[in-house]
């Protein structure tokens, strides 16, 4: 079988040659190649099983920061400097319904901050219910043109499928348009401003995804991590607030004929059931103990007779500062648990790392082929 037969049985609950190997990989690649795009991925792992995300092509204000921009009826005045080891951007949006302002200051790549490290915001863009009319001028129009993705997924060919990453109202979003604690206290404090802010994002996440759809994308990838549990919000939170969103992505993504997998790489085990129940075809990245809090065992016997489940294999404690004998057991056990009827594509709890052995490596995929054949 090729990738791509081996991945759609798989989701079918199928079981096909062998389970599907598709590690995140890209802060790997990033560290040891110099690139993490779609060329590198299958140059460095031929025998992966690529479910590779790419962004939609929709610019996005809150979690970019480029030297002139584009967006309608709206003038930017910015500025940027260092402050020791970090650039800071200080950014006034002038719009038709007032101004607003942030400030943001970002690590180097590298040394400790990582290959890939995230900003820190010292001012959000909103602080208050009275800058949700700007806000909307600030976010400018979704990119509709896909002739982007045509090319991708001629490059993939039958290695497997390109995903079109898709962020949920609150993961660079809403969560970067205000701070995640302040929006907490907000449910309780404001909800009908906790509402409309959200509503901004999820409004036009389906956007992203009906032009997506539109444009030929045959996976949806949705990052759902700011709504994790990992990141402080309750259960119930999460069965009022977000549930009814990862439905609509799911039904409009299945109105398509396309498949949706979401994406959280924190704790799973008291939201994983009402993830499910929204008909996702794949949950990612199903982090183990110590790090996340997923069993296997319990998701395979519960939801895993619908539901793909995929990742797992610990890329800290296992893959990275562990030996090829413990990674073979991982995946073994894994294999094991996860490896009957189909629904189970081994990967990661997220990127392997850089400083990750290369040995490491090696040993991850020669465990997955040795022990994922039916």
């Amino acid at each position: 079988m090729n990738s791509r037969e081996r991945i759609l049985a798989t989701i079918r609950h199928e079981e096909p040659d062998r389970v599907p190997i598709s590690p995140r990989v890209w802060a790997w690649l990033l560290a040891e190649h110099g690139s993490q795009n779609l060329a590198t991925h299958l140059r460095v792992f031929p025998d992966m099983d690529q479910m590779q995300p790419c962004d939609d092509g929709t610019f996005n204000p809150l979690d970019a920061y480029p030297d002139a921009y584009a967006i309608p009826q709206v003038r930017v005045e910015q500025s940027k400097y260092q402050e020791g080891d970090f650039t800071v951007v200080e950014r006034t949006f002038l719009t038709p319904a007032g101004n607003l302002s942030d400030r943001i200051m970002i690590p180097p790549p590298g040394r400790e901050f990582g290959v890939n490290p995230n900003p820190v915001r010292t001012e959000y863009l909103v602080k208050e219910p009275a800058d949700l009319p700007a806000l909307r001028y600030v976010l400018p129009p979704i990119n509709t043109n896909y002739d982007f993705l045509t090319g991708l997924q001629r490059q993939m060919g039958d290695h497997g499928f390109m995903q079109i990453t898709v962020r949920s109202a609150l993961d660079h979003n809403a969560g970067h348009a205000r701070d995640m604690a302040e929006l907490m206290v907000d449910y309780y404090d404001n909800r009908p401003f906790f509402d409309e802010l959200l509503d901004i994002f999820h409004q036009r996440s389906l956007q992203q995804i009906k032009a997506a759809l539109e444009g030929g994308a045959e996976f949806i990838f949705g990052t759902w991590y700011f709504a994790s549990l990992s990141a402080g919000w309750s259960p119930a939170i999460f069965s009022e607030v977000f549930v009814p969103q990862i439905r609509e992505h799911v039904e409009l993504t299945h109105r398509y004929g396309a498949g949706y997998n979401y994406y959280d790489d924190g704790r799973l085990a008291h939201t994983m059931g009402m993830i499910a129940a929204t008909g996702v075809d794949v949950l990612e990245t199903c982090t183990p103990a110590p790090t996340g809090d997923f069993d296997l065992h319990t998701a395979k016997e519960t939801i895993g007779t619908k539901t793909t489940l995929k990742g797992y294999i610990d890329l800290l404690h296992v893959v990275k500062e562990g030996t090829p004998t413990l990674i073979d057991h991982a995946v073994k056990t894994a294999m094991e648990i996860g490896k009957p009827g189909g629904g189970f594509i081994i990967g990661s709890s997220d990127s392997f790392r850089e400083g990750t052995p290369r040995e490491n490596i090696a040993a991850y995929f020669a465990a997955c082929h040795r022990h994922g054949r039916y």
